[in-house]
């Protein structure tokens, strides 16, 4: 392999005894720690989030930089309405693909009841009444996280849909103006996940359910809240493994690849050859 096409490559090469064949705990017993801390000095009481407490830290964790922690829904319009226009189509597109899909769920779930000796058996669907979605911030945005919980609550007839992304960035703010969020938190971490678990003062309601990807805080977070409120799961970092030949499309590999590895440094993308 000549020195140019080494300097360009983009994919560690290793052998297969490079690769560990480990099972990893999703939820990484440091970051539990810090995440029990972090709810701790939130709720001092066991209570609702204390609004104070809750600016202190996201201060302190870089989540925000005055006492300014909700974004409203105005501003998420005008994020929406600043965008490119290939980029508002885009937001457009996708939010109608996963709209539909959604839709088409909630209508395959119907009450029903059937007789049976001595009465009547059956079930009947309820929706939670709030639901949180958590959409990664930090270094890349992810507003298809916005769209794929946001819209889904939204579908299943949830009353209120509270989102929380840290240091939010306008495509993300425009996702959540397009996918019918009803209050918009800009923190993040094991603090985002405390406050759509317990609720903040009147502002920010307890919610039934909490989903969307995060990192190891917000894993361990989830761990910590769930009983409390319901979760989607526990996801320890992205792994995908592909397994190609030289007759395979490489910018779809590629993109399988780069679609997982982007989602954190410490994701997982191996490329079988």
């Amino acid at each position: 392999m000549s020195d140019k096409l080494k300097e360009e490559r983009v994919l560690a090469l290793v052998t297969p005894d490079n690769v560990t064949l480990e099972m990893k705990d999703p939820v990484d017993p440091k970051a539990l720690e810090q995440a029990k801390a972090i709810m701790a000095e939130l709720r001092p009481d066991g209570g609702k989030v204390i609004e104070k407490n809750l600016i202190d830290v996201a201060q302190r964790l870089g989540d925000i930089q005055d006492d300014k922690f909700m974004i409203t829904k105005e501003e998420c319009k005008a994020a929406f309405d600043a965008l490119s226009d290939e980029d508002r189509a885009s937001l457009v597109n996708i939010h109608r693909r996963v709209k539909l899909f959604a839709d088409a769920q909630r209508a395959a779930v119907q009450d029903t009841q059937v007789p049976i000796p001595g009465g009547m058996a059956g079930h009947t669907i309820s929706p939670c009444k709030a639901a949180g979605c958590y959409a990664p911030g930090g270094r890349y945005p992810l507003p298809s996280s916005v769209i794929m919980t946001a819209v889904t609550a939204r579908a299943a007839g949830c009353e209120t849909v509270v989102l929380a992304s840290p240091r939010p960035a306008p495509i993300t703010l425009a996702a959540a103006h397009i996918a019918g969020a009803d209050k918009i938190l800009s923190v993040g971490g094991a603090q985002a996940i405390a406050c759509m678990a317990y609720g903040v003062g009147q502002s920010v309601p307890s919610c039934d359910v909490i989903v969307g990807p995060g990192n190891q805080w917000v894993t361990a977070a989830k761990s910590i809240v769930n009983g409390h409120c319901g979760i989607d799961m526990l996801a320890g970092p992205s792994e995908v493994l592909v397994i190609c030949d030289e007759t395979a499309n490489a910018e779809i590999v590629a993109a399988d690849l780069i679609a997982q590895a982007e989602h954190d440094v410490v994701a997982r993308a191996i490329l079988l050859s």
